[in-house]
């Protein structure tokens, strides 16, 4: 039996939430060496501290990561390879709260 369109855009979200989760788990190991500011110098005297754009890159990428997992998750024609697949991604990345 063919699979569906809607089936087929699940297991290619799903394909993305795998990466995104490598990615995650990656850019995580930095956040404690990760300072909150960083100084910068654009030259001609401007000078001073910012907030580093690790966090918000960070945070970008673990929003899109648990909105796209939301999506998959309430899809009721989810099939069960899919579900596996959804219960490994969530071993990967564990949120801490």
């Amino acid at each position: 039996m063919p699979r569906g369109r809607k089936t087929d855009n699940i297991d290619i979200l799903i394909e993305q939430l795998d990466l995104i989760a490598d990615r995650l788990v990656e850019e995580g190991k930095k956040i404690q060496t990760e300072e909150l500011v960083v100084e910068y110098d654009n030259g001609g005297g401007q000078t001073g501290t910012r907030e580093n754009p690790f966090y918000p890159a960070y945070e970008k990428l673990l929003a899109s990561f648990l909105k796209a997992f939301t999506v998959v998750q309430g899809n009721k024609d989810t099939s069960p390879a899919e579900v596996s697949a959804l219960d490994e991604l969530r071993k990967k990345i564990k949120v801490v709260v």
